[in-house]
């Protein structure tokens, strides 16, 4: 793909030159175009510089979606260090385990994210790991952030850093969830970060100046890719918001004339439920995206009555750089509701078997992909790297699917959650589909826990309407094979969820574990 750019600090070097007045971001009462917020980047990239980072070092960066944490991003690639973003949301030990797998050199952080006071952690950070602290305080741009350059320097400085640019250097590092252990850092390298927002931009978002909200956190791949990078592609306007609520996302709409709606299924549910939603103005949005899961039918319905917008799911994960595949935008509610898309045409897929050989169309595998600019593998961690792609070269998803005969993909699970009961193969989604076919259920998650007689069993966890367990088990057995049924139920006001609102399965775990353990001692 020629037409990529070979980083996003290229991509913005599009909209820097004089009559080129793109708004870039809108926080509140505050608006900037792209060459304000590149006169911050380069400011704080000469700071960076005069406070002992170099090529190569590593910057963690601990902020909610603000402007400042965008002139960051910019700043840091300029400096030509690699950036880090850190949760706001992290307690202290899950920060400096950030940064001390990450060997960061220096922290830029808010000194308060809501009712929470950061201080005392980053006075913790700098006495103990010895890293030098920037601090932000609870006003735009108030604390150690340094004032813009001259604007009319903008263009010139900003060629100047761009020379002998090497889009193979990672641009960032994103610490995956940890579900399957302690973290791992995955290194995302400039090119593979904006090949991937090309792409996005051109196939499923195609608006000259694409405008929406980002109230993702800045360290996740949806925020970076889907979001931050679309926009600098496209030279579009994010109207940012720290944190996520469906009622100002509804207002944004109308009043900053938004293109897209996105987020995870959970966050669209939220919208619809909003009491503004039904006489909301609507009209300018073009497309409505979502990933991490699949929607809910009453929920899509709803989003189809109140636009005439077109719709896209996206399947994929932080080591392919985003999206594996996507649903070319649509309003085909069969395609939207039983598969997550077809692949991206810009990379390579396969569903292989065990021994990595490819399977016929239509047979249940792994998802393998070659990227044309591959994640540069774990920080630190060759082993790890290794076992992320198989001997030819294609990188290990983890994930079971199926692809039908018109080329679209069936998510089937995560190879790592499925769990064998009485010898057979159960894929929690499966069953969290049948549950969630319930009337009085809104989400559910299926863990497999240790059984002596069936050797594992499911523990089902679902959020919903008051409901009687055995009601809802018996639901199950007129919908499932015997095995798949799960063996226990609780019933929740709200799954536990991570910081992007997925359901955060190691919760989850921890508590079927604990009522076996419980029910184990009770027969003992």
């Amino acid at each position: 793909m020629s037409d990529a750019p070979l980083s996003l600090l290229h991509a913005v070097r599009r909209w820097l030159d004089d009559g080129s007045d793109c708004e870039a971001v809108v926080h509140g009462d505050h608006r900037l175009s792209y060459r304000a917020l590149a006169a911050r980047a380069l400011a704080l990239a000469d700071t960076l510089r005069a406070r002992g980072i170099r090529p190569g070092d590593r910057v963690a960066v601990l902020f909610t979606p603000r402007p400042e944490a965008l002139v960051t991003l910019l700043g840091t690639w300029l400096a030509g260090a690699t950036w880090l973003g850190i949760n706001p949301r992290f307690k202290r030990p899950e920060q400096r385990q950030n940064l001390t797998d990450s060997g960061a050199k220096l922290l830029i952080a808010l000194e308060t994210v809501g009712k929470t006071d950061l201080r005392p952690d980053l006075d913790a950070h700098a006495a103990d790991l010895g890293i030098d602290v920037m601090r932000v305080g609870a006003g735009l741009w108030h604390g150690d952030l340094p004032p813009p350059v001259p604007e009319d320097t903008v263009p010139a400085r900003w060629d100047a850093a761009l020379a002998g640019f090497d889009g193979a250097v990672p641009a960032v590092i994103i610490f995956t969830s940890g579900s399957t252990g302690r973290p791992k850092g995955a290194l995302i390298t400039h090119q593979g970060l904006a090949f991937r927002c090309h792409t996005l931009q051109r196939d499923r978002f195609a608006v000259p100046h694409v405008r929406q909200v980002l109230d993702l956190p800045v360290n996740h791949i949806g925020a970076l890719a889907s979001g931050i990078g679309v926009a600098f592609v496209a030279g579009g306007a994010l109207v940012m918001n720290e944190q996520f609520d469906p009622g100002f996302t509804i207002r944004a709409i109308g009043a900053e004339q938004l293109h897209v709606l996105s987020g995870v299924p959970a966050m669209l549910d939220r919208i619809v439920a909003h009491p503004d939603f039904d006489t909301a103005d609507l009209t300018t949005l073009r497309y409505v995206s979502w990933g991490a899961g699949p929607i809910n039918p009453r929920v899509l319905s709803a989003l189809m009555g109140r636009t005439d917008a077109e719709f896209s799911q996206q399947y994929g994960q932080t080591e392919s750089n985003g999206p594996i595949c996507y649903t070319p935008p649509t309003r085909d509610i069969e395609i939207l509701l039983n598969t997550t898309g077809k692949p991206d045409p810009a990379i390579a897929l396969r569903i292989a078997d065990d021994r990595g050989t490819p399977v016929p169309v239509g047979d249940e595998g792994e998802v393998q992909v070659r990227h044309p600019h591959p994640f540069a593998g774990y920080l630190n961690n060759p082993d790890a790297t290794a076992e992320a792609f198989t001997p030819d070269g294609w990188l290990r998803t983890g994930d079971r699917a199926r692809l039908r005969e018109d080329g679209y993909l069936v998510f089937c699970g995560r190879s790592k959650e499925m769990y064998k009961s009485g010898g057979f193969n159960v894929y929690p989604r499966e069953v969290e589909i049948a549950l969630e076919d319930h009337p009085a259920i809104r989400a559910a998650a299926v863990i497999g826990i240790e059984d002596a007689d069936w050797g594992q069993v499911g523990h089902a966890f679902v959020e919903g309407d008051p409901v009687d367990p055995e009601t809802v088990i018996a639901w199950c057995r007129d919908r499932l094979a015997n095995y798949k049924v799960p063996k226990h139920l609780t019933v929740m006001d709200r799954l536990p969820r991570t910081p992007v609102d997925k359901v955060d399965r190691m919760v989850l775990k921890d508590r079927a574990e604990a009522a076996a353990r419980t029910r184990r001692d009770g027969q003992s």
